[in-house]
């Protein structure tokens, strides 16, 4: 009927076949980067992972709340595994800081 009984949806994200671009730094202190192109795909692959980094906390926490709502008084038990999925996420110091998860980039 009005789907409050069905299964909440499964926050699991099927790997992708797109390799990452290598972490490219700028090369100098100062000045132009020595490889432009590379510096500058190395940026955006960068910025595609705080995205999906992002989206992944976002469907998780919709995940929690939908089971709260399903569960009523019984979410403690219930929804443990949405809870620790989500708190183990949120948790992670290296979740938006890419410097310190691909090494200092420059």
């Amino acid at each position: 009927m009005s789907g409050m009984y069905d299964q909440p949806p499964s926050s699991d994200v099927p790997e992708s076949s797109m390799s990452a671009y290598p972490s490219v730094g700028r090369g100098r202190p100062v000045g132009r980067a020595v490889d432009p192109v590379g510096f500058l795909n190395a940026g955006e692959q960068r910025a595609r992972e705080m995205q999906v980094e992002i989206e992944t906390v976002k469907l998780l926490r919709q995940d929690v709340i939908s089971c709260y709502r399903k569960e009523g008084v019984n979410h403690y038990q219930n929804c443990r595994e949405y809870v620790d999925a989500y708190v183990a996420a949120i948790s992670d110091p290296d979740l938006l800081n890419p410097k310190q998860r691909q090494g200092r980039i420059e």
